[in-house]
Parts: C-alpha cells; sequence; structure tokens
C-alpha cells in the first residue's frame, strides 16, 4: 500500500514538473554565495520543488522517529509497570 502512494506521488509530482516545463521556457539567472548561473525556470523550479519535496521527507522521518523512540520508551515503562502489579498480586495471595 505504501508503495503504490510513494508511486501515485512520484507520477503526480512528475507529472507537475513536465507541464511546468513546457510553459516556462525564459532564462532566469540564480544568484547564490559562490556563482552565478543561468538556468531555464522550469529547471530551477525543479530543483526547489525537490529540494522542498526532500526537506519534507527528513523532517517527517525525524518526527516519525522521535515518535517511536517515545513510544518504546512508555510501552517499556508500561511492562515494566505490569511486571510489578503482577508481583504484588502474588504477595496477596500468598498472605
Amino acid at each position: 500500500m505504501k508503495t503504490a502512494l510513494y508511486l501515485i506521488i512520484l507520477l503526480a509530482v512528475a507529472g507537475i514538473l513536465l507541464l511546468l516545463s513546457s510553459y516556462n521556457t525564459d532564462v532566469v539567472q540564480l544568484n547564490y554565495l559562490l556563482a552565478v548561473q543561468s538556468m531555464p525556470l522550469s529547471v530551477v523550479l525543479a530543483i526547489f520543488l525537490f529540494i522542498g519535496f526532500a526537506l519534507g521527507c527528513f523532517a517527517w522521518g525525524y518526527y516519525l522517529l522521535k515518535m517511536r523512540i517515545q513510544l518504546q520508551k512508555r510501552n517499556w515503562k508500561i511492562n515494566k509497570l505490569n511486571q510489578e502489579i503482577e508481583l504484588l498480586r502474588l504477595q496477596l495471595k500468598d498472605k
């Protein structure tokens, strides 16, 4: 299911890039810290779209990893407390 969703998203992004490249054929200058480069507008848009997509994926992955670690810690604590409860129940049965 995840693979199909990723494939659909990838195809949608590729379709959008094709549409943008057909309409935006103007050459623009990209000024960054080290140099100046002239590129077609469609290439610039594609580059920044992929950069934004990658940053979003990294942020989402970081959040997901943080939530999984938090869930594991809480599950460990719950298991520890359940073991303590079982020990207390056994002590009450013995009396």
